[in-house]
């Protein structure tokens, strides 16, 4: 069985969706199970994820989390990242008898079966991840030798039990919390640093902008997972970020499939205004030509006397 933990809250409930559809759809011949640390799903969001049952085999439990505990974290209005973010940081005491759990954002797509990244041997770490797409800058922020990004990480929850690694975390929250800049990532990254185990970047290939390099473009091509960082996502009407069609690929899997006709609507007014002009006027004009009058319907064109 492998199990996968996502942590969302009822704003990224859709995305959730998406996410949770990618993987699904890539690993059929696997056994999943899957825990949500729910940050206040809605019964309509929890139903349109269990849609997903319809098509797919998998075991899905929502668990509950106290916000409270993390009133010390940095989170809300000015950071598009909220409080869900943390509650991975818990995973060792809500899930007791797992061992092992692969941990996913919900802003990234699975294009293949994660049954290797799984078996990946963890034993002497803490977690396995990827470097962070900036590791030059957070790595020295907080004097770290090296840096992950968490968005994709393998969790030893078994060592993290037996070395007491929760309390830790949030020991550091309390010493540490002006900080940190970059959530729970920072925290996992500066509390685990002697044992953390580097995996190859195709497990989370790290989309923040447009890119056009030889090396970027080889490197996505080979991705197994990609994750699209920042503030901007793929469901932004005016962003122009590489690979965004992939998210838009599995929501039509989901219970959320309709939103894509709502993102070309917002696309569309996000348009330049003489691409626009030039749709309209090939719709429908009314020119003069040479002294005539001319109507244009859909390309064709009318003299008018």
């Amino acid at each position: 069985m492998i199990n996968i933990c996502f942590s969302s809250d009822n704003n990224y409930a859709q995305h959730l969706g998406v996410t949770l559809a990618s993987l699904l759809e890539n690993n059929k011949t696997e056994v999943i199970r899957v825990f949500v640390l729910d940050g206040g799903i809605t019964e309509e969001n929890k139903n349109n994820i269990l849609k997903l049952k319809e098509k797919y085999a998998f075991e899905i439990v929502f668990l509950n989390i106290d916000k409270s505990l993390f009133d010390k974290c940095p989170a809300g209005k000015k950071n598009h990242v909220t409080l869900a973010t943390y509650y991975r940081l818990l995973l060792s005491e809500i899930c007791p008898e797992v061992d092992k759990i692969l941990y996913l954002d919900v802003d990234l797509i699975i294009r293949s079966n994660i049954k290797e990244l799984f078996e990946t041997d963890i034993e002497d770490y803490y977690f396995a991840g990827v470097s962070d797409c900036e590791e030059h800058i957070n790595a020295p922020r907080l004097g770290l030798k090296t840096y992950c990004n968490a968005g994709v990480i393998l969790l030893n929850l078994k060592k993290w039990r037996t070395e007491n690694i929760t309390e830790k975390f949030f020991d550091w929250i309390e010493k540490n919390s002006s900080r940190i800049v970059l959530h729970d990532q920072d925290i996992l990254n500066a509390t685990l640093q002697e044992h953390i185990l580097k995996l190859d970047k195709k497990w989370n290939v790290q989309v923040s902008k447009y890119e056009t390099s030889k090396q970027f473009v080889a490197l996505l091509g080979e991705a197994k997972i990609i994750h699209y960082i920042g503030k901007h996502k793929p469901w932004h009407p005016d962003n122009k970020q590489v690979a965004k069609d992939e998210y838009f690929k599995y929501l039509k899997l989901t219970a959320w499939s309709s939103y894509k006709s709502e993102h070309d609507i917002k696309y569309l007014f996000n348009m330049p205004l003489e691409f626009l002009g030039n749709v309209a006027h090939f719709i429908f004009a009314l020119e003069k030509q040479n002294g005539q009058k001319v109507l244009q319907i859909l390309g064709l064109k009318f003299n008018i006397r």
